[in-house]
This record gives structure tokens, sequence and C-alpha cells, in this order.
């Protein structure tokens, strides 16, 4: 379920100088040329809160911002990581759903990736930071900046209004899972806001029990059948919410897979998931990841990647 995390990939360095740390990364970027591998030991090798700490000591010492001088040194995608692993994960996440919807266009495989697989009090977070930073409501930005049902299930998620209670209802189940296949495959045509109050309403425990009792009743996944009455965002928004509420390393595993599958990588995606899921989950999604597609997802990575970039990504993957 959505709400059980797993195993890290990154932990805190237990012999980690924070002074010491910053003095390195200092020296690695002074005079003519940087010393990557310095910023990838340091940055790729401790934790968030430690590297909070190091981004401190080095304004200390220096007078600077540490990312002030990294987007000096830097640029492309190995910059992105290392800008990404300064800050705390519901400042990045906020940083990048801004990003998402800045300018022409809307990455909306971001927002499908936060909010749908991210617990009321993870969301809330991410919409204080957002707000503090940006001088924005993130609601708001949303709701200019999306349409028709994706729109209404991606502002349902941003109220964190998700029901939490623990305990679960058999018989409402029961009638749910009717009225899902009903409001589906069972009618002509599809009664959307059926479904959105119920993949953006109940609790995760509840969802897990009416899943099953739909596969009961149906002979099908949910997922299965969403794809016969829903296309486009609307239809990854759901997918992803049912998939990461069944198994959430399975959904990172397999968005990891399809964000390295053919010609070309969505780096922006890659870097995200990486950074965000490294301190939670990563060793998990790994595991998922071989068991899925019989390949590491370091190897994958590599495959995928190039220089300094594929070195930090595959220090945090480890």
């Amino acid at each position: 379920m959505a709400a059980v995390y797993g195993k890290p990939t990154v932990t805190p360095n237990l012999v980690l100088n924070p002074e010491r740390a910053a003095m390195k990364l200092q020296r690695a970027m002074r005079g003519i040329g940087t010393d990557e591998k310095v910023l990838i030991d340091i940055l790729g090798g401790c934790a968030n809160f430690q590297r909070q700490e190091i981004k401190k000591k080095y304004k200390t010492m220096y007078g600077r911002e540490l990312s002030e001088d990294l987007t000096a040194e830097l640029g492309g995608n190995f910059e992105d990581v290392c800008l990404a692993l300064l800050n705390p994960t519901s400042e990045y996440l906020a940083d990048c759903l801004h990003a998402a919807m800045k300018g022409l266009g809307t990455d909306e495989w971001c927002i499908v990736d936060i909010m749908c697989t991210h617990k009321n009090h993870e969301i809330a977070a991410i919409k204080n930071l957002y707000q503090e930073k940006y001088k924005n409501d993130l609601e708001t930005d949303l709701k200019d900046d999306l349409s028709g049902d994706f729109k209404d299930l991606i502002r349902s998620l941003v109220s964190c209004g998700r029901d939490e209670t623990i305990e679960i209802d058999d018989e409402q189940a029961t009638e749910d899972a009717n009225q899902l296949k009903e409001a589906g495959v069972g009618r002509l045509g599809t009664d959307e806001s059926f479904f959105n109050s119920i993949l953006a309403a109940k609790s995760y425990g509840q969802l897990q029990l009416i899943f099953e009792k739909y596969k009961e009743l149906t002979e099908s996944d949910l997922e299965e059948d969403l794809a016969k009455e829903f296309s486009g965002d609307v239809l990854n928004g759901y997918t992803a919410i049912v998939k990461s509420i069944k198994d959430i390393h399975g959904y990172y595993a397999e968005r990891l897979h399809d964000i390295m599958k053919g010609p070309g990588t969505d780096d922006t995606s890659l870097i995200r998931i990486i950074v965000s899921r490294a301190e939670l989950d990563l060793q998990s999604i790994k595991e998922k990841y071989r068991d899925m597609y019989g390949k590491e997802l370091a190897e994958a990575v590599a495959d995928d990647t190039s220089g300094d970039y594929r070195k930090l990504l595959l220090k945090i993957i480890g």
C-alpha cells in the first residue's frame, strides 16, 4: 500500500564533518575547472539533513550560497542533480511543481507523480513551501494550468481531504466496487465524477479493499478497465493512484522503465524520482525493477546517461 515505505539507498554518513565537507566543496570549485568527483562523493554520499548542515556551514564560511557556486561552475543534468540534492525533499518537490507549470506547456507527469502518490501531510508540506517560496497558492496555479477531468482530480488531491481513518468497511467496499463498475464498464459512457469521488477521497486501506472487491466482481483489475473509460492525463492520474496504492515500489519501477524506454530519456522525471525516493524506498524500487524487467536499475540508468551526471545518479542508486 502507498502508506508503507521501504528501504532507502541513501542513509546518513556517520563520519561526515559538515565544516570539512564545505571546505572540500569550496576547494573543488576554486580556480580553473572543477573536481566533480569531490562533488559526487560529498553530495551523493550523505543524507539530506546533512546536506542542509553543509549548506549552512558553506554560507557561514564563504559568504555565498553553495547553490550559487554550483550554478556558476556546472551545467546541464549534472548541475540539476546537484541542485536537487541541496533542498529538503518537500521544497524540492514544490520547485518541481513550479517548474512543471512555468512557461509554455505543462509537465503533467510531474504533477501526476507528486500529487497522485503522496499522502495528505506530504502534499500539505509541499503546498506550504510552494506558498512561502513562490508567493502563490499551489491549488490556484494548478487550476489555472490544467483543464477538464484531470484538473478536477488534482484539485481534489491538493485539498488534502483524503480520508485517513484506519477502519475499513467491507460492506461499503462491495457497494463502491459495484458502483465503479456501473459508472464505467457497466454503462454507455462514463460517470467521471463518481470515479473522482472514490479514488481521490477514500482512505488507502478502503481503496485497497475496493480494488479487491472490484476484481472479484468483474474478473478485471481496475486499472485495466480505467484504460477503457479514460485517456490522457486523467487516465495517468487515476492509474497512478491505483497502482501506487497496490504497490508503490512497482509503480515507480514502471515509471523509471518507461522514462528510459526507447530513444531519448525524460531526464527531468528521472532526476526527480531518483532524488526524491532515495531516502524513502529507492532500494525497494531497485529490487522491484529487477523482478519486473530482469535488469538492474543501475545498469539501465548507466545505459541511458553519461559523464558526471551518470556517476552522480549511480552514487545515489548505490
